[in-house]
C-alpha cells in the first residue's frame, strides 16, 4: 500500500477531467461559466492524515474572483454530506490515510464519491439558476451564501 495521498489526487485529477474540471496545485479543481465558478476543493485535516472534500460555487456576478477559496464561495457542501450513511461512512475512511486500504480499494471508493457528489453536482451548476436548484434539492447539507439567496428574491 502506498502512503494514499497520491491516490487520493489520482482519483480527483482522473475524475474532474471527464467533467471539464482543471487541477491547480492538486488541491483545487475549478470549471468555469459566464455566471459561476465551480470548485472542488481537498482539504487536509490539521488533527492528522485525514482529507475532506468541499464543493462550492462561485456567482461571479457578486465578486471578480477567477480563482476563489471554497470557503468564500456562495455555495458549498462536503461532498459525503450528500451520501447515504454507509457510502458517506466508506468515502470517509477512504479519505482517512490512517485507515489501512488497498489502493485500489481507496481509489475506487474515492473516484465514486466525487463523481457523484462533487463534480456531478458540480458540473450541473453552469448558471445561478441552476446552482441554487442544486441547493435546494440538496438542503439542509448545502451552504447558501445570504448573498446569494438576497439576490434572488431580488431577481
Amino acid at each position: 500500500m502506498s502512503d494514499g495521498r497520491e491516490i487520493i489526487v489520482q482519483a480527483l485529477v482522473e475524475t474532474a477531467s471527464r467533467y471539464g474540471f482543471r487541477g491547480v496545485r492538486a488541491t483545487n479543481f475549478y470549471r468555469e461559466w459566464p455566471e459561476t465558478i465551480c470548485l472542488l476543493n481537498l482539504q487536509k485535516s490539521s488533527w492528522g492524515p485525514q482529507f475532506y472534500m468541499n464543493a462550492a460555487v462561485w456567482f461571479t456576478r457578486l465578486g471578480k474572483e477567477r480563482r476563489p477559496k471554497e470557503y468564500n464561495c456562495h455555495i458549498r457542501w462536503r461532498v459525503n454530506s450528500q451520501m447515504e450513511d454507509e457510502q458517506s461512512k466508506a468515502f470517509t475512511l477512504a479519505l482517512n490515510l490512517e485507515h489501512p486500504l488497498p489502493d485500489d480499494q481507496r481509489l475506487s471508493l474515492i473516484k465514486d464519491g466525487v463523481d457523484a457528489y462533487g463534480f456531478r453536482l458540480l458540473s450541473r451548476c453552469d448558471s445561478e439558476e441552476a446552482a441554487l436548484r442544486v441547493a435546494d434539492e440538496c438542503e439542509p447539507q448545502v451552504m447558501a451564501a445570504l448573498a446569494a439567496r438576497s439576490q434572488e428574491k431580488a431577481d
